[in-house]
């Protein structure tokens, strides 16, 4: 498993550029015996907002493009599909993500019962995000989650027992907000003048 830690923080951090220059990889190989070699296999969980979306911007060869979605019936899982949807039929570099989707109450606990990929991605209800990343990460899963990841003070100890873990369990539990780390060349020039 440290193995495998070590090789996702790469593709961890290419998903946070969502897409900056990445293309994806032809291979003559069928499907069955790619699927052995992905490194990521994504779960999206009640996408509320478009940083879900994001992270399926462009494709990625370590990245499988089955992703599995779960989720409560409703807009906000509509609006997750069509932005990948967009896509993948955008006339440049579209994608090729094929999502399996499952909608119900028990969106949550059937994710958890099937751990049908390797890494959550939480964007969406930041209520319940203490609680989905604590558990997934105590299911083994790696987790992707947008910012906030808590909105409340007595979530705090939630998310710090969750990193403990993850520490522990040699799984990643890594912030994705979009382009918090990106350099803009722009205000260093205003600045040099």
């Amino acid at each position: 498993m440290r193995k495998f830690f070590y090789s996702i923080i790469p593709v961890a951090v290419v998903l946070n550029s969502c897409g900056s220059g990445a293309t994806k990889q032809q291979s003559g190989k069928s499907d069955d015996s790619m699927k052995k070699n992905y490194q990521v296999e994504l779960i999206t969980v009640d996408p509320g907002h478009f940083h879900a979306a994001l992270v399926q911007k462009t494709m990625y060869d370590q990245v499988s493009p089955e992703v599995h979605v779960y989720a409560p019936e409703g807009p906000d899982v509509t609006q997750h599909l069509g932005r990948i949807a967009s896509y993948n039929s955008r006339p440049v570099s579209p994608t090729a993500w094929n999502e399996n989707v499952y909608k119900g109450n028990d969106f949550f606990e059937k994710m958890l019962a099937e751990k049908s990929g390797n890494v959550v991605v939480l964007s969406g209800n930041n209520l319940k995000k203490a609680e989905y990343i604590s558990k997934s990460v105590n299911a083994g899963l790696n987790v992707l989650a947008d910012k906030p990841m808590i909105i409340r003070p007595e979530d705090f100890q939630v998310l710090e027992r969750a990193l403990k873990t993850a520490g522990e369990k040699g799984i990643l539990l890594y912030d994705i907000m979009t382009e918090r780390y990106e350099h803009n060349n722009s205000s260093e020039t205003s600045l040099s003048k």
